[in-house]
């Protein structure tokens, strides 16, 4: 007499896996996609960190070499970068007439590529649009103050608070926050 005996998973079986895998996915997948947010907010944080050392060794070539005037270059980064009266990097290409010297996303920019070396693409913001959605990593834009102010975009979405760091050449102060995706807020 020949049993057949048949191998494989009952139903009962199949659903319990089912549903240990449906839980695993709830409770696991938001720590995954932290894990993306998490990557984001590090790259910022270290492009901005550069950026401060870029600005503090720039400040410590101005006072090495003499303090030189407003009009002379100090010899760091690439092109000519003109210091500010307490010598900060504040222009790129040309000395500061004044040093209440009106900027535009285009000069912070200039400075950021002057002062880094990395592989962050970076852009001045368009007045007439929000800063997200962004083709580069970071929007370049200025306020009122005369300061630059860069947006880290890549990805933030419009609703998301977005890495900002606001710079001012003037006294060489750098606050690093959050801000929305209009720049006037």
């Amino acid at each position: 007499m020949k049993t057949n005996k048949n191998t494989g998973f009952t139903l009962i079986e199949l659903v319990v896996v089912i549903v240990i895998l449906a839980v695993l996915a709830v409770t696991a997948l938001p720590r995954f996609l932290n894990y993306q947010r998490d990557a984001h907010e590090s790259r910022a944080d270290a492009a901005f960190a550069s950026f401060e050392s870029a600005v503090n060794l720039y400040h410590a070539k101005w006072l090495s070499e003499g303090e030189p005037a407003s009009s002379q270059t100090v010899d760091y980064g690439s092109g000519d970068i003109y210091p500010s009266v307490n010598g900060f990097p504040i222009t790129v290409g040309q000395a500061p007439s004044d040093q209440d010297v009106p900027f535009n996303g285009q000069d912070c920019t200039e400075l950021w590529h002057a002062l880094m070396t990395t592989d962050l693409t970076i852009s001045d913001m368009d007045a007439n649009r929000p800063i997200i959605p962004s083709p580069t990593d970071i929007v370049a834009w200025y306020n009122s103050s005369s300061q630059c102010i860069y947006h880290y975009t890549t990805g933030y979405s419009e609703e998301e608070m977005m890495p900002l760091m606001t710079y001012s050449p003037i006294t060489g102060e750098i606050t690093i926050s959050e801000a929305h995706n209009n720049p006037s807020e």
